[in-house]
């Protein structure tokens, strides 16, 4: 038996919402409805279809039932909001449809405070079917929604099952994309996380249809490539020449973990370090003073007044 609470939204008349299956006779009665052989089942084609997320199915003058249900076979799209779910047998246990919607003198059904739409059980929404509060879309089950049949939180898309996300059917948190499964994609169709392109089955690219990670290029299956159809990784280049170091070995000093560096916060950053920590940053491969005062402001002679010793 699965312990999580589902609902089956019907019709007036006891028959379900889009078929002519009567199911009066179960709720009357109590029983199992006939179980269908698991291999059967097919979401959206076959099978008892129950929902955590009723809001998504009701509409005006529809009942809804806490049910009780059994081995759960088509879970949701991996794509998209779990709308629901399809089950090899489930029983009616109760009548919610006035737990959820007690009638109110204005014929809303609202049961919550300061909503401008229709059957809402959160507050402040002005959209229709929420269960959370201040949403301004429909059937919304989080929070700040401005899309529709989102399951998250601050989503401005549509069928969002993740939070933060201003694309569609994203089951991830942050992204501005459509169809990502992962988190923070800028892109479409990303299954990993931290993409900017589009495609991506792996972490912090930022071209399109890679399989590996950190890749800026396109079609890669290796990673840390830059370029196109690779499959291998490139050897690590530090100070303008290759070396091989796996990038798991290398140990960088703290004190040049900087968020957007400037010369200032590396000088401050220089300057507050301990004397481990910069003598670290000299034993980074293939270390050259030049290029390294090139780039963050902080030359030998700094060096050597913060070690107090020549170099």
């Amino acid at each position: 038996m699965n312990e999580e609470k589902y609902y089956k939204v019907v019709k007036q008349d006891l028959t379900a919402t889009h078929a002519n299956f009567a199911f009066a006779p179960y709720v009357k009665s109590g029983d199992w409805l006939p179980e269908i052989p698991k291999e059967q089942i097919k979401l959206c084609k076959c099978g008892y279809h129950i929902t955590k997320y009723w809001n998504m199915w009701y509409k005006n003058n529809y009942r809804i039932f806490e049910v009780e249900c059994k081995e759960i076979v088509g879970e949701k799209d991996h794509c998209g909001v779990e709308e629901k779910v399809a089950t090899t047998s489930f029983k009616f246990n109760k009548e919610v449809t006035d737990e959820f919607y007690p009638l109110i003198p204005n014929g809303y059904r609202n049961t919550g405070d300061y909503n401008t739409g229709d059957c809402n059980t959160g507050n402040c929404n002005t959209g229709n079917c929420n269960t959370g509060d201040r949403n301004t879309g429909d059937r919304n089950t989080g929070y700040y929604n401005t899309g529709d049949y989102n399951t998250g939180n601050r989503n401005t898309g549509n069928c969002n099952t993740g939070d933060y996300n201003t694309g569609n059917r994203n089951t991830g948190n942050c992204n501005t994309g459509d169809y990502n499964t992962g988190n923070r994609n800028i892109g479409d169709c990303n299954i990993g996380d931290y993409n900017i392109g589009n495609y991506n089955t792996g972490d912090y690219n930022t071209g399109d249809y890679n399989t590996g990670n950190r890749n800026i290029g396109d079609c890669n299956t290796g990673n840390f490539n830059t370029g196109y159809f690779n499959t291998n990784e490139p050897k690590v280049r530090i100070f303008n020449k290759e070396t091989d170091v796996k990038r798991e070995d290398i140990v960088f000093p703290n004190w040049i973990r900087i968020n957007s560096p400037t010369a200032e916060l590396f000088a401050k950053a220089f300057n507050e370090a301990e004397i481990k920590d910069v003598e670290l940053t000299l034993k980074l491969p293939n270390f050259d003073f030049t290029i390294f005062e090139e780039i963050t402001g902080i030359g030998k002679s700094d060096f050597e007044k913060k070690l107090e010793r020549k170099l």
